[in-house]
């Protein structure tokens, strides 16, 4: 059994691939819109706190984070998550991830040792706009398997 995920940093399908007959079958699609929001739309605090040491020393707290970041790795760990489950399930064999280069970094480093070997093409593409019959037949094209 072959799984593929096509995302990028908002929404992720995962498809049951089939070589032969050729199929693609939507499992499931998380969907995470606030991720598409731009950095200052992020509900945050217009001010960043301050604080006050002993003497006259003041200063200001400032995020580590992006709030956006933050959110797209959330993202990117609950993908992660629904992989590990499916392969501690035995729902599929080999793996097929289709994603921007930035977030399969995000995934891969949330993936289980166990999930990143099951992984026999990384595709380094935003290929989210095709339709489930494109996307078919850019893995029949694209995807070779041994046998």
């Amino acid at each position: 059994m072959i799984w593929v995920i096509n995302t990028n940093s908002n929404v992720c399908h995962f498809y049951e691939y089939h070589k032969k007959p050729s199929q693609l079958k939507l499992l499931k699609k998380i969907v995470h819109p606030e991720n598409k929001l731009k950095t200052s739309e992020y509900l945050t605090s217009d001010r960043p706190g301050h604080y006050q040491t002993d003497g006259s020393v003041h200063g200001a707290y400032s995020p580590h984070t992006d709030p956006k970041e933050v959110s797209i790795d959330s993202f990117s760990r609950e993908i992660a998550k629904e992989l590990n489950h499916g392969r501690t399930s035995n729902s599929y064999n080999n793996l097929i991830i289709i994603t921007t280069p930035h977030m399969d970094g995000l995934i891969h480093q949330h993936l289980d040792k166990h999930v990143n070997d099951l992984v026999t093409h990384n595709i380094h593409k935003d290929l989210m706009h095709l339709t489930d019959a494109q996307l078919l037949d850019f893995l029949d094209v694209n995807t070779k398997f041994p046998g």
